[in-house]
């Protein structure tokens, strides 16, 4: 009897997107799309700003997977990229799931990059990578936010690994770096997560950000939590989160953004009504 042929069952997807300056507002061209990553018709709740979501129908990553996303914001442009739901990674059978994003900001351009938490359940083998590349009179707020198993089910990230790299360039020198190696040992080490199966950053970068902006984010963070704002440049200020929970993450990025938003790009928070749903 002849063998049955085997399909390939990973996806591999790219997406890449450029926010172009309109005459009145700024415009999402589609630069080019590859398999289950595409986005929505841009929204305008703030007549110029483009807000844009990513969406990956197959709702779930698994080992062997490979997805990519491309944004370019263009000269004096103003762009909130965001997700509708948060990105599931499930139980690897040996092979690594990778993701790769590349975000570049021209000058004068202002780029949100708000996705949902990733969810890594047990088992699974994620390698992520985020290149940003910006100049030094363009905006950024960017935040990554990773749940390690289910906390609300009392499911452990008991077993698999989670590799992921953050980069900052501005001008082409690298600005902040963030490499994480997660597993079950790390997130128990007590100079790791320390238990905590949740944790998020987020960068605030703009050229001129005010110089009481830290002591403002500061007051902003809900006493007890395990928050820490830093601004190790004068143009960007960095913040970390640990916790139990991706509700209590979700309110603490949202607040400091909140208050943030009007430093770094001169206007005030608008969130996506799909953050509502």
């Amino acid at each position: 009897m002849a063998q049955a042929s085997v399909l390939p069952r990973n996806w591999s997807a790219y997406l890449g997107l450029d926010f172009l300056s309109g005459t009145e507002r700024t415009l999402m061209v589609p630069r080019r799309r590859c398999g289950p990553l595409s986005v929505q018709r841009p929204f305008y709740p703030e007549s110029d700003c483009c807000h844009v979501y990513l969406l990956h129908p197959p709702g779930g990553v698994v080992g062997g997977d490979q997805l990519d996303i491309e944004l370019d914001a263009w000269p004096d442009t103003r762009a909130l990229v965001t997700t509708p739901g948060a990105a599931k990674f499930y139980l690897s059978a040996g092979q690594t799931a990778r993701v790769g994003q590349a975000f570049k900001v021209a000058p004068r351009a202002s780029l949100e990059y708000l996705p949902q938490e990733n969810i890594y359940f047990p088992g699974a083998r994620v390698a992520a990578a985020t290149e940003v590349d910006l100049v030094p009179d363009s905006s950024l707020v960017l935040w990554e936010k990773h749940c390690f198993g289910r906390p609300a089910n009392r499911e452990r990230f008991d077993h698999g690994q989670v590799t992921s790299s953050l980069q900052l360039r501005r001008d082409g020198r690298l600005l902040f770096v963030d490499h994480q190696r997660i597993d079950p040992v790390e997130i128990e080490r007590a100079s790791g997560l320390r238990g905590n199966p949740v944790f998020a950053t987020l960068l605030l970068y703009s050229p001129d950000l005010p110089d009481d902006l830290v002591d403002g984010l500061r007051d902003q963070i809900i006493p007890g939590s395990l928050c820490a704002v830093t601004r190790p440049e004068p143009q960007l200020v960095v913040v970390r989160y640990l916790g139990q929970s991706t509700a209590e993450a979700d309110d603490c990025l949202v607040r400091l953004w909140q208050y943030a938003r009007p430093a770094i790009n001169g206007r005030d928070a608008c969130a996506p009504r799909i953050w509502n749903t």
